[in-house]
């Protein structure tokens, strides 16, 4: 699958991440336990010594147990898995940038620049598959959290690396690197 994203002149993707494939672990299982209770109970529905009128009913029940399995897993197993597939987490030279959606898309980008502090939380789990969320202040109390990050203490490495690498301008530190280095610290006219 490939990633579609504009980028402004001079900017480039570094890293591109889906979310840890951890959050599958129940959609799955239960897909697993669906599945295998579906083929159970429509081999069951099959078989020649059934009671006089179920086996009338045989053909039917067998398509309701297909159709339950079929509801059980669109309902509760493709959600997750459809969700955690279309789901990005995308570092550039300037941006970083989280999608999500399948149908309807939402779209998180945080400039760089605007990063004050990355902080990471891991629980014991997350330790033991190094994912975790990483926590993203930006200032004026606002402190964005992307969840299930793969790696994270690489992620959050290579997000500093890229913060690194930003131009030193007015913008970033106060400092017009490209002006003549005269400065009034104390807001008053150099005489």
């Amino acid at each position: 699958m490939r990633i579609r994203l504009d980028l402004a002149p001079g900017e480039r993707i570094i890293v591109a991440s889906r979310p840890h494939a951890r959050q599958l672990v129940w959609p799955v299982a239960l897909a697993v336990l669906v599945c295998a209770a579906a083929g159970f109970g429509y081999g069951y529905l099959d078989r020649d010594s059934l009671p006089g009128q179920v086996a009338g009913w045989h053909a039917y029940l067998q398509a309701a147990v297909v159709a339950v399995a079929a509801v059980l897993l669109m309902r509760f197993s493709l959600p997750p898995v459809l969700r955690w597939a279309f789901a990005r987490y995308i570092v550039t030279n300037r941006r970083l940038i989280h999608r999500q959606g399948v149908l309807g898309r939402r779209e998180r980008e945080l400039a760089l620049a605007s990063v004050f502090q990355l902080e990471v939380w891991q629980t014991v789990t997350d330790r033991m598959q190094r994912s975790g969320t990483l926590a993203v202040d930006v200032g004026y109390d606002r402190v964005v959290h992307y969840e299930h990050v793969p790696e994270v203490h690489k992620f959050k490495a290579i997000v500093l690396a890229a913060i690194g690498e930003l131009p030193l301008t007015a913008m970033f530190d106060g400092v017009d690197m490209e002006g003549n280095g005269d400065y009034d610290y104390e807001g008053r006219e150099h005489e």
